[in-house]
């Protein structure tokens, strides 16, 4: 039981400690862009939430980009997760503890193509009793984003235990 609270404490730390840079760098980068960095058109570069990757890097979870906008097909971020529906009845708040839960998750699956991170919770109980184990893709480059953090997620969604969710999202996705 401490060795679990131990745990829950220093995830918090590391959260707090990266946080804080994360900010810094946040504001750091406003000094050196202006105050109001450039956006590629139909792309909004605000973060929604923050997350870390199971090594501690920052992965913002930003607005993004809608699907089918501004000549791209596909979209990423907040907005690329409620255009495919990827909450399904989820609440953006149990959703993100959930991005969380996997992240930090000991028993996560993660692969890595060409800088884009695909993790699997892979958990017994899941991350949600309704819908089984999550999948998050991330991406540490920084290319093109006006405050220096990554871009951070691109998209999250339930895998249902049937794999039905799973396999109906990889083919869209």
């Amino acid at each position: 039981m401490s060795n679990q609270g131990d745990s829950m404490h220093l995830s918090r730390t590391r959260t707090a400690a990266i946080a804080a840079g994360a900010s810094f760098a946040s504001t750091v980068g406003l000094l050196t862009f202006g105050a109001t960095p450039a956006q590629a058109a139909g792309e909004n570069w605000t973060v929604y939430s923050t997350h870390f990757s199971p090594r501690g890097h920052d992965i913002p979870l930003r607005y993004g980009r809608h699907d089918n906008s501004s000549g791209h097909t596909t979209g990423f971020g907040k907005y690329h997760i409620e255009d495919r529906g990827h909450l399904i009845n989820v609440s953006w708040s149990t959703f993100k503890a959930d991005i969380d839960e996997t992240l930090d998750s000991p028993t996560i699956k993660c692969t890595e193509k060409n800088g884009t991170y695909t993790c699997n919770s892979n958990k017994i109980s899941g991350v949600n009793s309704q819908w089984g184990n999550m999948k998050v893709v991330y991406t540490h480059s920084t290319s093109g984003t006006p405050d220096g953090r990554a871009r951070g997620i691109i998209t999250a969604y339930y895998l249902n235990d049937c794999g039905c969710l799973a396999a109906q999202e990889e083919a869209s996705e």
